[in-house]
């Protein structure tokens, strides 16, 4: 399936003579229809100001291929290995005893090592059979999100258990792994928008950064706080829902890139902004996306 074409804006800094290690900010939606972002869209229905904005004046990349579902892709960007050698080449279930192979080097454990500060915030969906398969024993200094790959927006609850989590330090497992009820009747956008900005603001800027920022939208289920829903009221149904959903992600967006901004990072940042898959057609649940 073709992914939603991604945003990749490489700093003039990078090319400077002594130049730093760039942050990298990297941001996946998941199933996001080819055709939905504005500056993606022949007749754009849904306003995505900010991440059209640094499409305007990034490199557009739209001919790249990946798997229908979320588990492939992640584990291959955080491998840079092919679903075919990962063994990962559809969704992983709930309740099955399988992830990407704790003997895989991670991004995460590369950049780690070469000095960057490390943290993923939102959706995982790599494997959660064990605490070893998790994010902090992934690479990750700390993860803030869930592990599984679906849930209520509002309540976190998946399969019949609540799934949000905040671990923090390198292997952060059994008796340091935290459950956040405290998130339980917030929408996971804005959960996941709040968290990415602490940790740029939070960041030491002697060292580079490294943030992975999976949101949960635009997966389903359709789900959107009303103010974002009224605006597109006239496209009627899970159109409508949709369209408030990626609202939400956009507005999100540009808060962090303006925490960015705000700590002084963004000139020396490689930012890319991906879909994890196009919008489901044929695997996972349905939304209100549009690939064409």
């Amino acid at each position: 399936m073709k992914a939603c074409a991604a945003a990749l804006l490489l700093s003039s800094a990078l090319v400077a003579a002594e130049a730093k290690q760039p942050n990298i900010l990297l941001v996946i939606i998941d199933d996001l229809g080819y055709d939905d972002m504005g500056y993606k869209a022949l007749e754009p229905q849904i306003k995505t100001p900010n991440v059209d904005a640094y499409a305007k004046q990034g490199s557009i990349l739209d001919q790249y291929y990946v798997q229908p579902s979320c588990s492939p892709t992640r584990t291959t960007i955080l491998s840079g290995r092919y679903p075919l050698h990962t063994g990962i080449d559809s969704y992983i279930p709930d309740g099955q005893i399988y992830g990407l192979a704790q003997n895989e080097t991670t991004l995460a454990d590369m950049l780690l090592a070469g000095g960057y500060a490390t943290h993923a915030v939102g959706k995982w969906h790599a494997g959660m059979y064990s605490y070893k398969v998790t994010p902090t024993f992934r690479g990750f200094q700390s993860f803030y999100g869930f592990y599984n790959g679906g849930e209520d927006y509002f309540t976190h609850i998946a399969s019949g258990g609540y799934d949000m989590r905040r671990d923090v330090g390198l292997n952060c497992g059994k008796n340091c792994s935290q459950i956040e009820f405290g998130a339980s009747g917030n929408y996971s956008t804005f959960l996941f928008t709040t968290e990415a900005v602490k940790v740029i603001e939070a960041h030491d800027v002697t060292k580079p950064l490294f943030l992975y920022l999976a949101y949960q939208a635009v997966h389903a289920p359709d789900q959107a706080p009303d103010s974002y829903v009224e605006p597109y009221k006239n496209l009627g149904g899970n159109r409508a829902i949709y369209a408030g959903m990626l609202a939400c992600m956009d507005e999100g967006f540009g808060n962090v890139t303006a925490a960015m901004k705000a700590k002084g990072l963004m000139d020396n940042t490689i930012l890319i902004f991906t879909a994890d898959n196009g919008g489901p057609s044929e695997t996972c649940a349905v939304q209100g996306s549009s690939n064409w």
